[in-house]
């Protein structure tokens, strides 16, 4: 959906679809394939994974391809989730429930592609025993579902999150593995990043869409998500990793990191990016 502002209003463009966009010095014009154009002195890009506004303007990803696919729905249970996210790591990838407003939890059930081929072929009830047996029934029975969407997982990172008067935030950046949870968090501190950087110029009195000052933001949000991106496809790997001498090494590892208050929380609130 494209918000335009117009006077002290917002009128929406739904669901209109950006087919070119064009940078000149100080603006960048935009077509719809409604026909319509916009101007607007700054291009932000946040399209997704497979972003086409991104290989517009030129920009590369670098990653790797995990060869799984997340599986996702939203799923009832008998026991209440309580408001808590719970994640629990099988042998062919991790399952997260995450608590909903209205009781149900949204899954993300990471898999290898056959297998997950094969979960989404499942009907209802067989899909309800198979997502409650990868969960070890944390939330008892699942007793419903809707129906299943799957997106492939890969570990994928702009080499540069800005180019003229157009910056990348979010999966349009930089899309990691969902096994941290991650992802938002990660697009959400692009948007803080973004405003401080913007209101700074502005509040002094330069062109707050200037290369230099977009640059600011890229140098900042790529060093600090490349670094978080590297770290959660290592723990990926780690978890990959099935031989039982290292199986045993890794869940004494994280039974550690557990029994540890103060490393727990500093963690903790870095994932939460209080710090």
């Amino acid at each position: 959906m494209w918000n335009a502002l117009e006077g002290a209003g917002v009128r929406r463009i739904c669901p209109a679809r950006v087919t070119t966009f064009a940078q000149r010095d100080d603006r960048i014009t935009l077509d719809l394939d409604n026909g319509e154009m916009l101007s607007a002195a700054l291009l932000v890009i946040a399209d997704g994974a497979g972003s086409v506004l991104r290989e517009q303007a030129g920009i590369g990803v670098r990653g790797r391809d995990y060869g799984q696919r997340a599986v996702v729905a939203h799923v009832a249970t008998e026991g209440a989730h309580e408001a808590t996210a719970w994640q629990r790591f099988t042998r062919e990838g991790p399952i997260a429930l995450l608590p909903l407003s209205d009781g149900r939890s949204s899954i993300v059930w990471s898999l290898p592609e056959a297998r997950a081929r094969e979960v989404l072929a499942l009907d209802d009830a067989a899909f309800c025993d198979a997502t409650g047996f990868a969960s070890d029934f944390r939330l008892g029975r699942v007793t419903a579902t809707t129906p299943r969407a799957s997106f492939p997982l890969r570990l994928q990172i702009a080499e540069r999150f800005a180019a003229g008067r157009c910056v990348l935030i979010g999966d349009a950046a930089h899309a990691v593995h969902p096994l941290a949870g991650q992802g938002a968090n990660l697009g959400l501190r692009d948007v803080a990043e973004l405003a401080s950087v913007l209101g700074d110029a502005r509040d002094a009195g330069r062109d707050f869409a200037a290369s230099h000052v977009l640059d600011r933001y890229a140098r900042r949000r790529r060093a600090a998500g490349t670094l978080d991106a590297r770290t959660f496809d290592a723990i990926e790997r780690m978890f990959a990793w099935q031989a039982p001498a290292w199986t045993a090494v890794r869940g004494l590892g994280m039974r550690t990191i557990d029994a540890i208050g103060p490393l727990k929380r500093r963690l903790s609130s870095h994932a939460a990016g209080i710090t």
